[in-house]
């Protein structure tokens, strides 16, 4: 599905060129990136929340459609900000893409599947929740998800094991551990002689 953005220009910067915009039901935003011009916005808040509600959340992309102004092809948020009192959006910075560069991505790393380890009652820890992809900006995932139907207990997944769909790799200093399976608990119930416990109940 392709999504756009529609904005206006907006004159003014500061606290209260932001409170005037936010009186009207839009919030200020930034447009910047590709060697372009800056250029400050007004955005509807609820096209801002559909964007985020989309299953890439602040990874999706979508074009842009200034009016009076550029149109952007292909352009992602770079962050937002919101009251920390009402939650509200307040603000959202706009960046340009090109389609053919390479970007990172923070992306999150589910597990899937049930393996031996947890057949077996090994604890699982789920260590690395978050990741970073860097690839094409149109092929983000939404998630990165792990299979562990061949996990064994006392194994653990480090973020060399995990493999991505061609176009994307993993981009990190650290090879953090991803999920660690344990050992084995055995439990051994000791049935208890029917004869010492006779005896010791006479010894009462």
């Amino acid at each position: 599905m392709s999504l756009n953005l529609e904005a206006r220009r907006r004159v003014g910067v500061g606290k209260g060129a932001g409170r005037r915009i936010r009186s009207t039901g839009l919030i200020p935003a930034v447009l910047y990136g590709r060697g372009g011009d800056t250029v400050n916005l007004a955005l509807n808040p609820r096209d801002v929340k559909k964007v985020l509600a989309t299953p890439k959340g602040m990874n999706s992309t979508f074009s842009v459609s200034v009016d009076g102004g550029e149109t952007v092809a292909l352009a992602k948020f770079g962050e937002y900000q919101r009251c920390p009192v009402k939650r509200t959006l307040v603000h959202a910075d706009i960046v340009r893409l090109d389609p053919e560069k390479l970007v990172t991505f923070k992306v999150p790393l589910n597990l899937v599947g049930v393996g031996p380890a947890q057949k077996m009652g090994a604890r699982i820890r789920h260590v690395t929740r978050e990741v970073v992809v860097k690839c094409k900006p149109e092929d983000c995932p939404a998630e990165v998800a792990f299979d562990t139907t061949t996990l064994e207990p006392s194994t653990l997944i480090r973020l060399s094991d995990v493999v991505l769909a061609p176009g994307l790799s993993l981009v990190y200093n650290d090879n953090a551990p991803v999920v660690e399976a344990g050992p084995l608990v055995v439990v051994v119930k000791v049935e208890e002689d029917p004869k010492a416990k006779k005896a010791a109940g006479k010894k009462k």
